[in-house]
């Protein structure tokens, strides 16, 4: 998807959908892909985004501002003689009202030669609603790249509370996020601790249980490593973990 936009010039037809139980990484590979098409000196060769330019560090890729536009410049022009303009529309579905719904697909619907990426976050909170039947002519027909991620899919006896399968059937392409397993979690939580500078009190003992505690959930994880890398010490001792409250009901 990031080549066909970003080498060919595709504005439509590359929709993204991330699905996978919270707080397992949607957002953060949502995040990730959003940077990569925006960033000034994205790097083809390894795929990757630069992460200090203009569009890498000012997190409109997470929260924007309805209309946010930006020059997305190459580093060798001769790969992109023209620079792409593009307008990012980040829309929180967990409080969309239909008259909003109604109000960014009025300015999502316009035509010209700009890129827009819309994000649409926790999208199967539209469905409890019935309004994602309104999104899917314009999934189709709107000269857009649609990301969305949803924490669930349709599956038998769910009433309508999770996204339909033809709705679903709007996006180009899928990934999946999984809970890890216990292994894998413990050699991640290092590689964060190492990469922010935490130091970790008997290791061996302490992130395990770290990662038993938070039920092998990323993202209730970094919660304590958040609080660790806060502290002057930045030391994550066991006692952190046991006395941490993981609200797994989020």
């Amino acid at each position: 998807m990031i080549w066909c936009v970003r080498k060919e010039g595709h504005r439509s037809g590359f929709n993204l959908l991330a699905t996978g139980p919270s707080r397992t990484g949607k957002t953060s590979a949502i995040s990730f892909g959003i940077k990569c098409l925006g960033c000034l000196n994205f790097n083809f060769d390894t795929m990757n985004p630069c992460g200090t330019c203009k569009c890498c560090t000012l997190n409109h890729h997470l929260y924007g501002n309805d209309g946010w536009e930006n020059v997305v410049d190459f580093l060798d022009e001769r790969e992109a003689p023209t620079p792409v303009r593009y307008h990012y529309y980040p829309v929180d579905c967990t409080r969309l009202s239909e008259a909003d719904l109604e109000s960014k697909l009025a300015k999502i619907r316009v035509c010209n030669e700009y890129l827009r990426i819309v994000y649409l976050d926790e999208v199967h909170r539209l469905s409890r609603r019935f309004m994602d039947e309104r999104l899917l002519k314009p999934l189709e027909d709107f000269r857009a790249i649609w990301i969305a991620s949803s924490a669930y899919v349709k599956r038998d006896g769910d009433n309508g509370q999770s996204l339909d399968k033809m709705f679903q059937n709007r996006f180009t392409f899928r990934i999946t996020t999984e809970i890890p397993s216990l292994d894998q979690l413990v050699i991640w939580l290092a590689e964060r601790c190492h990469e922010w500078g935490i130091r970790v009190e008997t290791p061996e003992v302490t992130l395990p249980r770290l990662a038993e505690r938070c039920h092998q959930v990323p993202g209730m994880a970094l919660q304590v490593l958040n609080k660790a890398h806060k502290r002057r010490s930045k030391l994550l001792t066991a006692v952190m973990v046991e006395e941490h409250t993981f609200d797994l009901d989020e």
